[in-house]
C-alpha cells in the first residue's frame, strides 16, 4: 500500500480557509441537499486492492462484494479506464481521517466510504478540467462535447473527445461552473492531500 504522510503526534494551528464567512463556491465531494435523493446515499467498503486512500469527489466502481464481506455493503474500487459508476462524497462521512499534513478527510483501504451511484439524481460538486470550465461561457454545456469522462490520472471531470481515450465516459450533466471560492482536493509531491482554493469546480447531476 502506498504510504501517506500520517503523523498523529504532530500538531499545528487550524488550516487556512477553514473558518470564514464566505459563502461563494463549491466543496469537492459535497452532495447538495435534496430530500428526494438523500436516501440514495450508499456506503461500501474500500477493496483491499485500493493502493492509497481516497477522498470525497472521486470516481469509483461499485462492485458486488465477496459473500463473506458483504455485510459492510458493496466493494468499492478506484475507477479504471473502462468503468466508473459512482462518485464518493463527504456527506455523513464523519469517519474520514485528517492529520496535521492532510487537511482533507481520507478513507483508506478496508474502511468504509459513502457514495452516490451514477443515475441516482444526486447533485455533486466535482473538480473539473480547463476544458469543462470553458463550457460555462459557451451558452450550452454540450457545445463541442459529446459528454464527459472521469480523468483517472488527474482526478477531474474532463470533456469527452478522441484525446480523452483511456478514461471512462460518465453519463452526467453539468449544472453549474464555479470559478472562485471553491475547495478542491490536491495531492502534492510529498504525498500530502490538502485543500486548494484556486481551481474551478463544477456541480453535476449524476
Amino acid at each position: 500500500m502506498a504510504a501517506i504522510n500520517f503523523d498523529p503526534y504532530k500538531t499545528q494551528g487550524s488550516f487556512a480557509g477553514m473558518f470564514n464567512v464566505e459563502s461563494r463556491g463549491l466543496t469537492q465531494g459535497d452532495a447538495q441537499d435534496d430530500p428526494a435523493i438523500r436516501l440514495q446515499l450508499c456506503s461500501g467498503a474500500l477493496h483491499d486492492s485500493v493502493d492509497s486512500p481516497v477522498w470525497g469527489g472521486v470516481g469509483v466502481i461499485e462492485c458486488i462484494a465477496n459473500p463473506n464481506q458483504n455485510v459492510s455493503g458493496s466493494a468499492i474500487k478506484k475507477a479504471t479506464a473502462s468503468a466508473c459508476n459512482a462518485f464518493t462524497v463527504v456527506n455523513q462521512a464523519y469517519h474520514g481521517i485528517t492529520t496535521a499534513g492532510n487537511s482533507v478527510p481520507l478513507y483508506p483501504a478496508g474502511g468504509s466510504v459513502h457514495y452516490y451511484r451514477v443515475g441516482s439524481g444526486a447533485r455533486i460538486a466535482l473538480p473539473i478540467s480547463a476544458a469543462v470550465s470553458a463550457l460555462a461561457n459557451s451558452g450550452d454545456e454540450l457545445v463541442g462535447a459529446d459528454g464527459f469522462v472521469w480523468d483517472i490520472q488527474n482526478n477531474v471531470i474532463d470533456v469527452y473527445s478522441s484525446g480523452t481515450s483511456g478514461n471512462p465516459k460518465v453519463e452526467i450533466k453539468l449544472l453549474m461552473v464555479s470559478m472562485q471560492g471553491n475547495l478542491t482536493v490536491e495531492k502534492d509531491s510529498s504525498g500530502n492531500v490538502t485543500w486548494n482554493t484556486d481551481k474551478p469546480c463544477g456541480l453535476f447531476l449524476i
